[in-house]
């Protein structure tokens, strides 16, 4: 919120100077507004010191620009809806109902009056007796529009023109669209990005308590959806990389510090935000409220990052595709290469005991434990492991509270974290394993049952692999 001193007409500039900053708007002369957009003339609303106000052009640039941005992002919802009792703008200039004397009773108090001599329209002095001495101050603003300052004459625009010249600001236009712009440059050489085209409410401008144009100002489509080279890192990936380097502990020591992106724990509104963790450990840091336009919003996901949201694409890396992957990880296929295994391991044990190996080339990998019938708590836990022996979840008798999330030669692997209410395994995205994967089960108990469930999908021709690996029948999914 913010706290205005009512100090007359004036305060209306100072109400909409505030809630500028309440929606994020920088002072004009800031560092800010000057290293992106320039130096800005004075005259402007968002000035650090109002002095006056140009009524054609009240807004900066950089104001605009970032204003424009924060509805943009979607920030400005909240006023998307319509007041119960619209207020009616009064059609007369608000120097017609306050001249200049009531301006300065308003702005310094009942005994003020017009400081003789001056121009009311460039600023406003009041002017007060004190000690048999007058005295005039003033808010360093000109008299508000329509105020008479002359016989015929009123202030328009900080002139005193002839009161006639009102008649052209008393006549509205509605503003109308102009026509779509070229497309701007594409936010990514390779792997999909995005371009924006842009539009301007001036065809014509809005004047005069005229409307403002309804609909969209800027549209944006997929650009160089080429793949990029493999390089084993993704596209957020190689923005957190970009942040690399020593840092200085408590101690003053300097540890080089390598950042990876952090998925686990974030939630869906901040997908699109660039969140990076310290390689290593759980210390993570929020380095920019927005990732590059066409980054992925989840690892290996179909959703795109556009202007902080997530955008569904196709498979094919194309905003408004409707293509999807298949179960076997083909794009647009219709899942008839591939059968399902799907199978529930029961079998009571103690230690670590092995449920299923996955083979490679499997997709949709889905692994959970259930509680047995009558049991209100689990007495194991998942456990996963590599080929090689390297356990990637739960190994060496040390559990995992909490989630994570494993970057498996491009599969993507999510492990819940074991809890009382959860205890689950998933692959994220479509990517099949470049290796075979051991599941496991870790028992405290030989006399209490087991119930996990595992399916995965796997090319036709490896179903022998896949009878070797599991009991009971597939299924083909189709």
């Amino acid at each position: 919120c913010a706290v205005i001193e009512d100090d007359g007409l004036h305060a209306a500039f100072t109400v909409a100077h505030e809630i500028g900053h309440l929606l994020g708007l920088s002072h004009d002369d800031s560092k800010f507004c000057e290293e992106t957009y320039g130096l800005t003339e004075d005259k402007r609303l968002m000035s650090s010191i109002l002095t006056s106000i140009d009524s054609s052009k009240p807004w900066s640039k950089c104001t605009s620009a970032t204003v424009s941005e924060f509805f943009d992002d979607g920030h400005g919802d909240c006023l998307l809806d319509a007041p119960q009792n619209p207020l009616r703008t009064p059609e007369e200039l608000p120097g017609q109902s306050y001249d200049a004397v009531k301006q300065c009773k308003l702005a310094f108090g009942p005994e003020y009056t017009v400081c003789p001599g001056m121009d009311v329209c460039s600023r406003l002095w009041c002017a007060v007796i004190r000690k048999g001495q007058m005295v005039c101050m003033t808010k360093k603003l000109p008299a508000v529009e329509g105020t008479p300052c002359a016989k015929g004459r009123i202030c328009l625009h900080g002139k005193c023109v002839d009161k006639t010249k009102r008649r052209y600001y008393s006549v509205s236009a509605n503003g109308s669209w102009g026509s779509w712009g070229s497309w701007g440059p594409c936010s990514r050489s390779c792997g999909g990005g995005v371009q924006f085209s842009h539009r301007h409410c001036n065809n014509p401008a809005p004047r005069n308590n005229g409307k403002y144009c309804v609909g969209k100002r800027a549209m944006y489509r997929s650009c160089n959806v080429k793949s990029c080279p493999q390089t084993g890192k993704s596209f957020r990936h190689e923005q957190c990389e970009e942040r690399n380097g020593y840092q200085t502990n408590a101690k003053g020591a300097k540890t080089f510090v390598e950042w990876v992106p952090k998925f686990a724990g974030v939630i869906p509104t901040d997908m699109c935000k660039l969140t990076c963790r310290a390689k290593g450990t759980g210390y993570y840091v929020v380095f920019s409220q927005k990732v590059i336009d066409g980054t992925e919003c989840q690892p290996y996901s179909t959703s795109v990052c556009v202007r902080g949201r997530c955008v569904r694409t196709g498979c094919d890396g194309i905003i408004g595709s409707k293509l999807q992957y298949d179960k076997c990880g083909m794009c647009g296929g219709d899942s008839s290469t591939c059968i399902k295994v799907a199978r529930t391991f029961t079998k009571r044990s103690i230690g670590y005991t092995d449920v299923v190996k996955i083979p490679a080339k499997a997709t949709h990998i889905k692994v959970r434990q259930f509680k047995p019938k009558g049991q209100h708590r689990f007495t194991a836990y998942l456990a996963v492991k590599r080929k090689n022996g390297e356990y990637l979840f739960n190994g060496k008798y040390m559990i995992s509270t909490s989630e994570n999330i494993v970057d498996l030669n491009g599969t993507v692997l999510n492990y819940s974290g074991w809890s009382q209410r959860d205890d689950q395994l998933h692959s994220m995205g479509p990517g099949a394993l470049r290796e075979p994967l051991i599941v496991q089960i870790l028992a405290t108990d030989p006399g209490k049952p087991l119930d996990v469930r595992y399916s995965y999908f796997i090319p036709k021709k490896q179903a022998s692999e896949a009878e070797g690996n599991s009991i009971g029948s597939l299924t083909k999914e189709g």
